[in-house]
């Protein structure tokens, strides 16, 4: 029997390059996403690689009803999950000290509070399966690392690392296995690297020499890689309670700003 993974916010971006990743490994996956027709064409187009391998729902996981809904039809659908990546965040908002407490609140909700809602509710799915789950947290090297980010994004990343290394402790006696992934700089077609490297090319290879040692800017591929060897069994089975940067080497600068 194929091992079942819910990847959240995997209609694009870091988070389908994951949930492809999983499904190219032959894991049954839920796509899950706020646009009805995004997670139709997704479930769809996968379903056509591999039959039957894919079910996906569309939801909004800021709100507690939309979140028991995912929680229903995953448990009728399968029963239990090996794996759930909880990868839902927004980076977007005013930076420094200017920034209102509604925008501040506005990002704590969706990359802390929100996600720890999520994993609440998806734990027991987590529980059922016959061999010990996963769970897995993108976070952002912006929890540590000056990346010019808003400090509302950054200091809830940072609790979601904290949160995730002590969940880790409290499903050790239930060999259920909990760590955090960090991406760094990570181009994506509609994301902020690629509309920046169209602007300007030149700029964006300056920035990528000056801030990232590997010289390179980072791939879906790149995060998806790590996070699937952290979900299996086979590769890390007694990797818990980590926090994984996957950056190129931006986290040890002093700081890596655009």
């Amino acid at each position: 029997m194929n091992k079942k993974v819910l990847v959240t916010g995997s209609t694009k971006g870091i988070g389908q390059g994951i949930l492809k990743k999983f499904h190219d490994e032959n894991w049954d996956v839920c796509v899950s996403g706020r646009d009805d027709q995004l997670v139709e064409k997704l479930t769809n187009r996968l379903n056509e690689v591999r039959e039957n391998s894919t079910i996906g729902l569309s939801a909004d996981l800021a709100h507690g009803e939309d979140i028991e809904r995912v929680f229903k039809y995953i448990n009728e659908k399968w029963g239990y999950l090996d794996c759930v990546v909880f990868n839902i965040g927004s980076g977007a908002g005013t930076k420094g000290l200017d920034a209102t407490f509604e925008s501040n609140l506005l990002l704590m909700n969706i990359n802390l509070i929100n996600t720890v809602k999520q994993f609440k509710v998806f734990l027991p799915l987590i529980k059922n399966g016959e061999k010990p789950g996963a769970a897995i947290f993108i976070g952002s090297i912006a929890q540590n690392s000056n990346v010019d980010s808003p400090l509302a994004y950054s200091y809830s990343k940072r609790a979601i690392n904290v949160f995730a290394r002590y969940q880790a402790l409290e499903l050790a006696e239930s060999r259920i296995r909990v760590n955090v992934i960090n991406p760094g700089h990570t181009i994506t077609e509609a994301g902020v690297w690629g509309k920046r490297k169209k602007e300007s090319i030149e700029a964006f290879d300056e920035f990528i020499s000056r801030s990232i040692p590997l010289g390179s800017i980072g791939k879906v591929e790149d995060i998806a890689e790590v996070v699937f060897s952290c979900a299996s069994q086979e590769f890390n089975k007694y990797l818990t309670g980590q926090v994984i940067n996957v950056d190129g080497g931006s986290s040890l600068q002093k700081d890596s700003k655009w």
